[in-house]
């Protein structure tokens, strides 16, 4: 039997898939383990070969708040998530990779810091572990590696790096109207996060690690720093920067993604 809570859930949660059946129900429990329970979990599965779509079923089945979707064609990661987005029932949007943690507090954290602040885009500091971390994200002991949050971003500021970790950011629908994430490998987040504080000129970071990010897997588009930087580039003309200005800020992105990548 479904309820309201379900119907009608405070927070649609992303979770796109491509051959994660290791790491995918560890995910996913840390996100149904959430202190705050208003949520729905979209299972997106973009074309995986191993058993990531058997695992996300028995997840759907054993629990009502998740829904699984499958893509026939793998169309990348910001296919994935638009998929899941255009199914969202939430007035709020979170996003967690299928290989990365979320803690027992992230979202009601959140919750508090948007209601508060009025922003409609919250984000958070989070820790990096590595990518062979097994385990669920209730056994995880701090390590001392994180990516601490701003307490404020303005449109400007973000142009010079991607600050806000995918899996920390809360959207606030109701604020933004509907939104995409636009198909650019690598900076897909970055590119929405930039519309978003355009459209609403303001988001707010809580400087706590409410997260765990899965450093890159090989062959990752993170894992390649020239893609990484291609990828920069080309959010940096779409956003109507000049050749000058673009490669000031393009600068300033490379190095700040080579000190997060010495957390």
């Amino acid at each position: 039997m479904t309820n309201e809570r379900d119907t009608h859930p405070l927070v649609s949660v992303i979770m796109p898939t491509f051959n994660s059946a290791r790491t995918l129900r560890d995910s996913a429990q840390s996100v149904l383990d959430q202190s705050e329970r208003s949520c729905e979990l979209i299972i997106i599965d973009d074309g995986s070969t191993d058993d990531t779509a058997e695992v996300a079923r028995g997840l759907a089945d054993g629990d009502s708040r998740v829904r699984f979707l499958s893509r026939t064609k793998r169309g990348g990661p910001a296919a994935a998530r638009n998929t899941g987005i255009a199914a969202a029932r939430g007035r709020y949007l979170a996003f967690c990779d299928a290989d990365d943690l979320w803690l027992h507090s992230k979202l009601e954290q959140q919750l508090a810091q948007a209601q508060r602040s009025g922003a409609a885009l919250v984000f958070s500091s989070y820790f990096r572990i590595d990518a062979a971390y097994t385990g669920p994200a209730a056994a995880f002991t701090p390590n001392g590696r994180v990516v601490h949050a701003p307490a404020r971003l303005t449109y400007r500021e973000l142009l010079d790096g991607n600050s806000i970790g995918c899996l920390t950011a809360l959207v606030d629908l109701e604020q933004t109207g509907p939104v995409m994430m636009p198909d650019i490998p690598g900076a897909e987040d970055w590119a929405l996060w930039l519309h978003v504080i355009r459209k609403t000129r303001l988001a707010v970071g809580l400087d706590e690690p409410l997260a765990l990010y899965r450093t890159a897997q090989p062959g990752s588009h993170s894992a390649s720093r020239w893609r990484a930087l291609k990828a920069v580039w080309r959010v940096l003309r779409q956003e109507g920067l000049s050749t000058p200005r673009a490669l000031g800020h393009l600068a300033v992105n490379a190095a700040g993604a080579l000190r997060k990548s010495r957390i």
